[in-house]
């Protein structure tokens, strides 16, 4: 047999539908001739990239997703809700044909691409022309390119009386506490917490930060922030956030209204010895990249920190723990009413129920659930 570059029997090979005979002889011809191996070699590689991106191959969950599937399925068992699983199996049957056919598509337009445009006037075009692009100048920012639009100096200094005040409200009062006596940084506070996925040290200071997925938005990240102060004296920091302009859609500062002029830029806070800042920044994008946090001691300029959200990445327990914070002060201020209610913070206290918890964590767990109660 003998075979060219763009015989159709090549795709019909590669997808495996020739009859048995056939397909022997076009192995056969394509083991003699080192162009055809290079032609199958590279369709085969394209088919194998098709079949990772239309959900081939071995299936792995991102942590977010095991997450929802867990707190889905204790919310089904609670409400003792069964669900069949024939049907999902039917749904995944009749995919396998339009996963066929567009396997055949793409490795038929992977060995037109082979085939050579043709010359002269006539009226053949070429795969590289006929797929050009705009330009870049026509094509228009999906953000503000405005620098300052995107960086927000960030605020080292919080009080940790909220915490309090909601727990006088929900046990001695039996009622929700107000939004004015909730503050989400004074909650974060009264927590010994730590964001150690990523560290920046400069002159007996931290800063650390840690990026999870945003439980009640699936499109977000949000940031665990903690700045620390040095052991033997006290320092002048100041930390920013800085937004990837090309990524970040929009982020926001947990706790905290949108500030204009010199309340979005407060001045370098003086730390004492040993004390702790703990922030939450809520930041939804396009990719993995969202900034990056620079900062500075004493006015000379410290290791700034990339923030790169790793999908992969299992949140340590201190930032599953700062999320119930956030959320459920979140919920008590009402705000994000349509994705945060009290299905969702319940299922945020039961994630980090845990045999061994910490007094004040497991005294929080209770609080939660008691001010659930009162609805």
């Amino acid at each position: 047999m003998k075979l060219h570059t763009e015989d159709p029997r090549l795709t019909a090979y590669i997808l495996g539908e020739l009859p048995p005979e056939e397909a022997l002889a076009v192995e056969h011809a394509v083991a003699g001739d080192p162009s055809l191996r290079m032609v199958v070699a590279e369709a085969e590689k394209a088919q194998s990239q098709l079949t990772g991106l239309l959900g081939g191959g071995r299936d792995t969950l991102l942590p977010r997703q095991r997450d929802n599937i867990r707190r889905a399925a204790k919310e089904a068992a609670r409400n003792g809700k069964v669900v069949q699983l024939g049907s999902h199996r039917k749904a995944r049957k009749s995919w396998v044909v339009p996963f066929a056919a567009a396997a055949a598509i793409a490795a038929g337009i992977f060995i037109l691409t082979k085939i050579p445009a043709t010359k002269g006037g006539g009226k053949g075009v070429s795969g590289n022309s006929a797929n050009n692009a705009a330009p870049p100048s026509a094509m228009p920012d999906a953000v503000p390119r405005d620098g300052t639009a995107g960086a927000i100096r960030l605020p080292l200094r919080a009080g940790k009386e909220s915490l309090a005040k909601i727990s006088s409200a929900v046990r001695i009062a039996s009622r929700k506490p107000s939004a004015d006596e909730v503050s989400v940084p004074e909650m974060l506070n009264a927590f010994p917490l730590r964001a150690n996925a990523a560290v920046a040290l400069k002159g007996g200071c931290k800063l650390g930060a840690e990026i999870i997925p945003c439980p009640w938005k699936p499109s977000g990240s949000l940031i665990l922030i903690e700045v620390r102060g040095a052991k033997d004296g006290e320092r002048s920091l100041s930390v920013e956030y800085k937004a990837d302009a090309g990524s970040v859609i929009s982020h926001k500062l947990l706790g905290y209204p949108p500030a204009s002029g010199s309340a979005a830029n407060p001045a370098a806070s003086r730390m004492s010895p040993n004390s702790t800042m703990l922030l939450v920044l809520e930041v939804n994008s396009r990719s993995e990249n969202l900034g990056r946090l620079a900062w500075s001691v004493d006015g000379s300029p410290a290791p700034s920190i990339p923030l790169l959200r790793n999908p992969e990445q299992e949140p340590s327990d201190d930032a599953r723990f700062a999320a119930l914070v956030c959320g459920f002060g979140l919920w008590l201020r009402g705000e994000d009413a349509a994705s945060l209610d009290e299905t969702m913070v319940l299922g945020l206290a039961r994630e980090v129920a845990a045999d061994g918890l910490v007094p004040d964590r497991y005294d929080f767990l209770d609080l939660v659930d008691q001010a659930v109660k009162l609805e």
